[in-house]
Parts: C-alpha cells; sequence; structure tokens
C-alpha cells in the first residue's frame, strides 16, 4: 500500500490541476519508500530534487491560472504556496547539510500540507476556474 492514497475526494474536478497533483502524490511515494528501503542520500537527493522542481513548477501554473481568470482569493492562495516552499527550501538546506533523516520528514509534510491544501483552497480555485469557463484547463 501506498504511503499516500490519491483518492477522488483529493480531485478537485480540474484535469491540469490533477494530473500535477497526482504526480507529486507519486513523488511523495517515491520519497517514501527510498527512506524505507535504505536508499543512499545521493538516490534521496535527486527523488528531493524532483519534487521540489515539480512543486514550483505545479505552483506556477496555478498561479498563471488564478491571474488569467483574476481570482479573487489569489493572494491568499499565494501565501500558502509561499508558506510551503520557505518550509521545504529550510528542509532541503538541512537535507543538503548532510540529515538525511530529513527526507521523512519532508515526505509527511507534503502528505499532510497536499491534503488540506487540495481539499479547502484547490477546491475552491478549480470552482474559480470552471466558472470562468475554463474547466478543461
Amino acid at each position: 500500500m501506498d504511503y499516500f492514497q490519491w483518492s477522488d475526494a483529493l480531485s478537485v474536478g480540474n484535469t491540469l490541476i490533477d494530473q500535477d497533483h497526482k504526480e507529486l502524490v507519486t513523488l511523495v511515494n517515491e520519497l517514501h519508500q527510498a527512506v524505507q528501503d535504505g536508499k543512499s542520500s545521493e538516490t534521496l537527493g535527486s527523488i528531493l530534487q524532483a519534487l521540489f522542481t515539480y512543486t514550483h513548477e505545479h505552483f506556477q501554473r496555478e498561479e498563471l491560472l488564478m491571474e488569467h481568470i483574476k481570482y479573487a482569493d489569489m493572494d491568499a492562495h499565494l501565501d500558502q504556496h509561499k508558506k510551503l516552499i520557505e518550509q521545504v527550501e529550510v528542509l532541503q538546506d538541512a537535507f543538503e547539510r548532510g540529515r538525511a533523516e530529513v527526507a521523512i520528514g519532508t515526505a509527511e509534510l507534503l502528505r499532510y500540507w497536499l491534503t488540506h491544501h487540495i481539499m479547502r483552497t484547490d477546491k475552491k480555485l478549480s470552482a474559480a476556474i470552471a466558472q470562468a469557463g475554463l474547466a478543461e484547463l
């Protein structure tokens, strides 16, 4: 069983956003499994980098959508993105300084954060995108 289970409850009903979220779930699971399997710091670092890069790319895509539809809650949504990036950068720095144990903490943080962010924040964004007539983006 995967560490982080994708379910229909996590779907926001927007294909682009859901695909990004599924990829993030896959990367969190890959990181968690690598920790469980005792993979090398190099392997963990590679997965962490892919996760951080994809998170940034996902946020950029969401932020472009928000700008495009002139999303009313954009500032609050961007603030959540910014806070997560700050937390992740602290963890990434700790990992790069030799603290490999932060890899599991990163997986735990992202599983929790993504679940709550999707359920509370991204579902509102998806509804606004649909209301703007861009549901299939």
